[in-house]
């Protein structure tokens, strides 16, 4: 399926990001782009299909910005 927005922040280590618990559960492991991440926050301002990647650095936020992904569900 396609998720939407993706959005890059700097909140957590490599690999998670926050998501809406009400759509995936924390620990939902999501594939985008041939890396899998897992759910590890709700973020405050994270409603329906959207995510927020956690980068090592504001510059690499920055960089990766915000952008449209295919999203797919790890079983």
């Amino acid at each position: 399926f396609s998720l939407g927005l993706v959005v890059a922040s700097v909140l957590a280590p490599t690999f998670t990001h926050a998501a809406d618990l009400t759509l995936f559960p924390v620990g939902t492991r999501l594939r985008i782009n041939d890396i899998i991440y897992t759910v590890e926050d709700k973020g405050s301002s994270v409603k329906g299909n959207t995510l927020d990647i956690y980068y090592d650095t504001h510059e690499e936020a920055l960089a990766n910005g915000v952008y449209d992904a295919e999203v797919f569900l790890v079983q």
